[in-house]
C-alpha cells in the first residue's frame, strides 16, 4: 500500500485532470498555499486558499487551451511528495501545443494538501527540501 501522503497527491491530479477538476478543493487545506517562480511562469505569483488556486487556474484562460498535468514520477521524501509533470496544453491563440516541465513539492497534513512549491526538476525540488529540513 502506498503511503497516505501519495494517495492524497495522486488523487489530487486525477481530479484535476478528470471530469470534476472543482473536486479539487476537497483535498486541499482552506489555508493552502502556493509559490510559482518566475523561472517557471510568465505570471509568477505566490497563491493562498481556494481563492489563489482558483486565481491560478484561471490564469490559463485566454492563453491556453486543453490544460493537463501529466504526472511523470511521484516521489516520497520524508512525508512530502514530488511529483514530476508536465504541464501541457495548447495556445490559446496559435493552437500549438506546449508544455512546461516541473517538479513540485506537495506537503500534505490531515488528508489534505496545504503547500505546493513549483521547481524546475526533481534534484531541485529535493535540494529545496534538504534547506527547509
Amino acid at each position: 500500500m502506498a503511503h497516505p501522503n501519495v494517495e492524497v497527491v495522486r488523487e489530487l491530479y486525477q481530479r484535476i485532470n478528470g471530469d470534476d477538476p472543482e473536486s479539487i478543493y476537497e483535498l486541499l487545506s482552506e489555508d493552502f498555499r502556493a509559490e510559482v517562480p518566475p523561472s517557471l511562469s510568465a505570471e509568477p505569483d505566490v497563491y493562498e486558499g481556494h481563492a489563489g488556486v482558483r486565481r491560478y487556474m484561471d490564469g490559463f484562460q485566454g492563453h491556453l487551451d486543453d490544460v493537463r498535468f501529466e504526472v511523470l514520477g511521484i516521489h516520497l521524501e520524508g512525508e512530502e511528495v514530488i511529483v514530476d509533470m508536465l504541464v501541457k496544453g495548447r495556445g490559446a491563440s496559435s493552437g500549438i501545443p506546449v508544455e512546461q516541465p516541473s517538479a513540485v513539492v506537495h506537503w500534505v497534513a490531515g488528508g489534505k494538501v496545504t503547500r505546493m512549491d513549483v521547481h524546475p526538476d526533481v534534484e531541485a525540488a529535493r535540494e529545496a527540501l534538504r534547506r527547509v529540513g
